[in-house]
């Protein structure tokens, strides 16, 4: 099981300032664990959903990251380069370049999960898909709403209660 405190401290790796040589004080581990949330944040609204354990301020170094092995290197190399700016240090050139790749792979794997879509109101019905439409001209799609997560979302309650 992979910790945020792991890819942080692999981030650290990158950029050369971990280890026995140098000691990472706790702000600074918070920072770069703020700025991984972030990320992952971003991230997940481009579409790019992983199964990040997202917990914003309320995030600890010890929370499971809870994504796949192969995206790791992706998020703390793409985490060095965030990372290394602000501190003034610069990155190699493998470590730019695996940070590269990671994210372009993990576009490419969110873009083969293309969501489904119902037809809009306005497109004809035609006539191959006759069957049960007896009258019905046009597609008549049921409305959607959807979580982050997308699964649907369902009403709970009086949506105004101090209405009345």
């Amino acid at each position: 099981m992979t910790t945020k405190g792991d890819l942080v401290n692999a981030a650290y790796e990158e950029i050369a300032l971990a280890g026995y040589v140098f000691d990472v004080t706790p702000e600074e581990r918070n920072t770069a664990l703020m700025r991984l949330e972030r990320m992952a944040a971003g991230w997940d609204a481009r579409g790019i959903r992983l199964g990040y354990n997202l917990a914003g301020s309320q995030a600890s170094v010890n929370d499971n990251v809870g994504i796949p092995d192969w995206a790791e290197e992706a998020f703390y190399t793409n985490l060095a380069r965030r990372l290394a700016s602000t501190l003034g240090k610069q990155l190699h050139a493998d470590t730019i370049r695996a940070a590269t790749e990671g994210y372009r792979t993990l576009c490419l794997v969110a873009a083969q999960s293309i969501p489904q879509m119902q037809m809009p109101r306005h497109m004809p019905i035609g006539l191959g898909n006759r069957r049960n439409t007896k009258n019905q001209q046009f597609f008549a799609p049921v409305d959607r709403v959807t979580t982050t997560t997308d699964a649907l979302l369902e009403p709970s309650g009086d949506p105004w209660p101090d209405s009345n």
